[in-house]
């Protein structure tokens, strides 16, 4: 049977409550369904395939089950443990357990980023079972300078023990989170002027040449400003995704939908000079050629420090991009090339440019008046 789009689980045939849950990325560990003392049900890991194998999982099911015929419940018992166990030890056994499982992986760079840079020096040393919505809200408050990412920790949070609560390592309603009021997020937008985007290009090019092991990393911000696609999408793109061809790009691994991106005249020539295919499936490839870019955040600061540019973020870039596209085709064929599954996100980056505004209203005005002011042009109605 083929992995979906979610778990499912496999029965043994020689212990009928023994099962293997197998995730939509092929990963699969053994689970053994029981009812406890007072009627129950419980679903208990036994350990991952291939650590453990089938005979083994036999051999430790029937253990468990005498247990279970005892009037104990191992469930409960590991629960408990989990329960004793601090912040830090329990982030790593979510991170194991269902990051690495289930999220892609720049959510899964994020949640570490965060845990390890904020979270475990804040709340690590507690015990789970410990932490309350008054340590929640100090973490907090000790990021009220950078409200989204006050607000990315206490999500994190919420995450953390909603998860807990789920496979019930806590009970329902322990999250300290509850009633958390997250911070107003003032969305600071900021486009690129063309002069901007040229001084940007003058910098790439001077800090390539100056710069030559951190090429791939320049070059993956040029083809942001090419593409205008999310910089997890540029940096997961490999060369067998790029068909030159047909003057096709496939986005495979999206926030969304899976998507292709037409390749202009422009895109294919960036794509023949780079010549990462001749020794890396990426096109972005990191030192170790064996695995992508996974940030930009340096070579983005050092074009911020040669341009002036302090104010721009990497975003920033898309927002541009976008905005510029809505300018000359209608929202539909924004939304496409965004990846964006909902017009209101694409609504975001309707923003007018300065100059593209004054002729508009100068268009506008010049008709007004010929109507209203130009009296020789209005004939008198018929009495």
């Amino acid at each position: 049977m083929a992995a979906g789009n979610s778990d499912y689980l496999v029965r043994d045939e020689t212990e009928r409550r023994l099962h293997l849950k197998v995730t939509p990325k092929g990963n699969k560990s053994f689970i053994l369904r029981y009812r406890s003392s007072n009627g129950v049900e419980r679903k208990y890991k036994l350990g991952d395939f291939p650590d453990m194998n089938v005979t083994a999982a036999r051999r430790i099911a029937s253990k468990t089950l005498l247990e279970v015929v005892s009037g104990n419940d191992p469930a409960i018992a590991k629960s408990e443990q989990r329960r004793a166990r601090s912040f830090q030890d329990y982030s790593e056994h979510f991170m194991r357990e269902h990051a690495d499982v289930h999220l892609r992986e720049k959510t899964r760079y994020d949640y570490r980023r965060l845990l390890d840079t904020v979270l475990i020096p804040a709340i690590g040393n507690k015990k789970l079972n410990d932490i309350t919505r008054s340590d929640v809200a100090q973490v907090q408050r000790n990021l009220r300078e950078t409200p989204f990412q006050a607000n990315r920790a206490v999500k994190l949070i919420r995450r953390i023990f909603n998860y807990a609560i789920e496979i019930e390592d806590l009970p329902f309603g322990t999250n300290p989170t509850n009633k958390i009021k997250l911070f107003k997020e003032n969305r600071r937008e900021r486009l690129l002027s063309k002069q901007e985007m040229q001084h940007i290009g003058i910098a790439i090019s001077e800090l390539s040449n100056e710069r030559p092991s951190s090429i791939y990393a320049f070059k993956a911000i040029l083809f942001l400003f090419l593409t205008g696609c999310r910089k997890s999408e540029a940096l997961r793109l490999r060369w067998d995704d790029v068909d030159l061809e047909h003057r096709i790009l496939k986005f495979r691994q999206t926030k969304t939908d899976p998507r292709d991106h037409y390749i202009p005249d422009q895109l294919g020539g960036f794509f023949e000079n780079l010549n990462s295919n001749e020794f890396s499936d990426w096109v972005f490839p990191g030192r170790n050629p064996d695995n992508h870019l996974v940030e930009l955040k340096k070579p983005w600061d050092e074009i911020r420090a040669r341009t002036g540019l302090h104010d721009v973020r990497l975003h920033d870039v898309r927002h541009t991009v976008l905005t510029d596209i809505l300018s000359i085709s209608d929202i539909q064929t924004a939304a496409y090339v965004a990846g964006h599954k909902s017009i209101r996100s694409t609504m975001r980056y309707i923003h007018s440019r300065s100059e593209s505004t004054r002729g508009a209203m100068e268009h506008a005005a010049s008709a007004m008046s010929e109507l209203l002011l130009n009296r020789k042009a209005i004939e008198e109605p018929e009495r």
